[in-house]
């Protein structure tokens, strides 16, 4: 219909500059702090700066459902001002028919989160995560499909899994002499960080001479490395980072080892969830703007959304740490602030009639 591709053309537009200021504002604010970080190890000011540019796609993904409200109180209220809402609800155009249209426009702004929340904020999150640590500290060489690398001594270290909690599992360390000559093998089917020091599980270790080779298997020992565990943060894998297929394959995995994966669970859903609350946002704007209210400025229509939507965001970080701390079923967690601002929306939309 005509006036949905009117409403979207406006709404659309504004949602898109909201994304983009908002966008550069966090942007602004994030390098700022990585600025701090400059001068340790080979991170400088050009890295961060780098670093900022690759976490864009995740920052915009995480705040699309901010922009939507805002882009939606915005377009609204142009049309409001413009004495245009008015006519379109004396004309028979009701607030659940105004919501549902909103939806329509909704469509394009979920295809579009999909595709940087699952395609490109994943990949260019771990290129930035990747590419800092490995700046930051020369004790991560690389890290490569068969994981990371890094070297201590003459001893070149390769782990293949790098999980929560200072967690590493199938660890290979290759043991060179001064001259360069393969010494030694040592493989260990997994390691951890206790009283400051790495403890190394069901190890194999092989000893390599001109005339024979040794092989001797221990269940634990000591592992007298000098590989950081804050290093081992750096590069460990983030809920948020991931795509819902990789967060699925990843909860898999760590319930497979007994980890405890709440913090993936509780992102899968939020990303699972992301789409919905785009759609509570446009429609909360519906039930806030008031159609025959011209006389309310557009910026004090723009600071409602604002308003609008860091409080939400706010609320949804809020009731997810509470659930970690409270042990909360993490549906509940995740999705009770969406669930109160819908039992508003219901309520606003069914005062109409």
């Amino acid at each position: 219909m005509i006036y949905v591709r009117y409403i979207g053309k406006n709404i659309i537009a504004s949602s898109l500059l909201a994304l983009v200021i908002l966008t550069f504002i966090f942007s602004f604010f994030s390098l700022v702090d990585q600025l701090d970080a400059t001068g340790r190890g080979n991170y400088g000011v050009f890295q961060a700066i780098e670093y900022v540019l690759l976490t864009i796609p995740r920052l915009s993904y995480e705040l699309f459902p901010i922009a939507t409200v805002i882009g939606c109180m915005a377009g609204l209220g142009m049309i409001a001002n413009n004495n245009e809402l008015v006519i379109l609800r004396t004309s028979g155009l009701s607030k659940i028919q105004l919501s549902f249209s909103l939806i329509k426009i909704g469509l394009i702004f979920i295809f579009v989160s999909i595709l940087i929340g699952e395609f490109i904020a994943p990949i260019s999150e771990q290129a930035a995560q990747q590419k800092r640590s490995v700046a930051l500290t020369e004790q991560i060489a690389m890290k490569t499909k068969h994981g990371f690398w890094s070297r201590d001594g003459d001893s070149y270290i390769n782990i293949r899994k790098i999980l929560p909690n200072e967690n590493l599992e199938d660890i290979r360390i290759y043991e060179f002499d001064k001259n360069r000559q393969l010494r030694g093998t040592i493989y260990a089917e997994s390691a951890d960080f206790n009283d400051g020091k790495w403890l190394l599980h069901n190890i194999l270790r092989t000893e390599i001479s001109k005339n024979k080779i040794k092989k001797y298997e221990y269940k634990n020992a000591e592992w007298d490395a000098l590989l950081n565990p804050e290093v081992i943060g750096l590069v460990t894998i983030k809920p948020r980072y991931l795509s819902l297929y990789g967060l699925i394959n990843y909860i898999n995995h760590l319930k497979l080892n007994n980890q405890d994966s709440r913090l993936y669970d509780q992102a899968l859903w939020q990303k699972a969830l992301n789409p919905i609350m785009i759609l509570i946002m446009m429609v909360l704007a519906v039930c806030v703007v008031k159609c025959n209210a011209s006389s309310v400025g557009l910026g004090q229509r723009v600071f409602i959304g604002v308003l609008l939507g860091i409080t939400f965001h706010l609320a949804n970080q809020i009731s997810r740490h509470l659930g970690i701390v409270y042990d909360i079923p993490i549906f509940i967690s995740v999705s009770l602030p969406s669930f109160l601002v819908l039992l508003y929306i219901a309520y606003n939309l069914r005062s109409e009639h």
